[in-house]
C-alpha cells in the first residue's frame, strides 16, 4: 500500500509555545514508532501562533488501525495540552518529500475546485506546475496530491529557501501565469511554515 502524508493544522495554546520540544517528547513516546516513516513540527511564517504537525505513514491501514488503539487515545488525550482550537487533519499520498519537509520554509497549498467544475480543468495546470517548477532558483521540490476522501481537492507541498523565494518565483512569467488560470477554476489556500523532523 502507498505511503500516506497526515497533516495537522492546529492553533497552539500557551504551554505548547513555551516548550514544544517537552510536549512533543511526551507524544512521541505514545507513537507507533514502526509504522511512521517520518514526523515534523513547525510554526506558520503568517501566524506563528498556528502549527503544523505532519507524520509519514507507511499506509493508510497503519494510520487507521492506530487510531482504534488505547495507545491513541493516551496520545490524544496528551496533546488536548497543545491545542488551542481543533486541528484539521488532511490525508494525501504525497511522494519524495523529504527535501521539501526539510527546506529552510515548506508551502502548504490546496486548490479546491469551484462550484460545478470538473477535476480535469484542475489536473493539467497542477501538471504545468509540476513541469515548470523545477529549476526555479532557491527551490526544494514540490509534491501534490488529491486529499483522501475529498476529491474536490488537489493538497499540494513545496520546498523553498524563503518565503521571499516563493513569492519571488510566482509574482511574474510562466508560473504566474499557471497560477492565474488556477484561480479560475478553483479556490486558494496557502501558508508557509518552518519545519523541523523529529524522531518518533
Amino acid at each position: 500500500m502507498a505511503p500516506v502524508t497526515h497533516i495537522m493544522y492546529f492553533k497552539t495554546s500557551s504551554s505548547y509555545l513555551q516548550d514544544p520540544a517537552r510536549l512533543i517528547s511526551e507524544l512521541a513516546t505514545k507513537s507507533p514508532a514502526d509504522k511512521i516513516e517520518g514526523g515534523y513540527l513547525g510554526f506558520e511564517t503568517e501566524d506563528p501562533s498556528n502549527a503544523f504537525w505532519v507524520f509519514e505513514w507507511t499506509s493508510k491501514s497503519a494510520h487507521d488501525t492506530y487510531h482504534q488503539t488505547d495507545t491513541f487515545k493516551a496520545a490524544q488525550s496528551a496533546s488536548r495540552q497543545v491545542f488551542a482550537s481543533r486541528p484539521t487533519h488532511t490525508l494525501t499520498e504525497f511522494s519524495n518529500t523529504s527535501q521539501i519537509f526539510s527546506a529552510p520554509v515548506t508551502e502548504f497549498v490546496t486548490f479546491t475546485l469551484k462550484e460545478g467544475v470538473s477535476m480535469d480543468k484542475l489536473q493539467p495546470l497542477v501538471t504545468q506546475l509540476e513541469v515548470k517548477l523545477p529549476g526555479t532558483p532557491k527551490f526544494y521540490g514540490s509534491s501534490w496530491a488529491p486529499v483522501v476522501d475529498k476529491p474536490n481537492v488537489v493538497h499540494g507541498v513545496l520546498g523553498w529557501e524563503s518565503v521571499q523565494a516563493h513569492w519571488d518565483a510566482v509574482s511574474s512569467g510562466p508560473l504566474k501565469e499557471i497560477i492565474d488560470e488556477v484561480k479560475k477554476v478553483a479556490d486558494l489556500w496557502l501558508v508557509h511554515a518552518v519545519l523541523t523532523r523529529y524522531n518518533v
